[in-house]
């Protein structure tokens, strides 16, 4: 059996708690930054993000439009629209990815919080 101090708990949880306080006491506080997803820094991952979002975007578009002609049987009516659509799409995400915007939940709010955000235009 554990010796117990006059609080009535093990002696063994006291040391720890002391080393424990100890170990933090002694390391230097780090600051605390949300890290939920940083962009790349490595210029080549950029450019295949890019590249991809605008690939994907166009081949989704038109995919689906080629699979609405064929079951409407429409010429290639819904293939150009949603392939226009579809590059306009990857155009934003391809935005989103360069400005940062959009790539975490909470994106806005941590920076409206921090007070990076411009007034509203009522306010200038």
């Amino acid at each position: 059996m554990a010796k117990k101090d006059k609080s009535g708990k093990p002696a063994k949880s006291a040391s720890l708690s002391m080393r424990i306080r100890q170990l933090e006491e002694s390391r230097k506080p780090e600051r605390h930054t949300h890290n939920k997803v940083a962009l790349s820094s490595n210029g080549l991952a950029m450019a295949g993000r890019v590249t991809t979002e605008l690939v994907a975007g166009l081949v989704v578009g038109t995919g689906i439009g080629w699979a609405l002609d064929r079951w409407l049987d429409t010429s290639p009516l819904f293939m150009v629209v949603l392939f226009f659509l579809g590059a306009a799409a990857g155009m934003m995400n391809v935005w989103r990815a360069v400005t940062g915007r959009g790539m975490a939940a909470g994106f806005f709010d941590e920076k409206r919080q921090a007070g990076q955000d411009d007034p509203p235009p009522d306010e200038k």
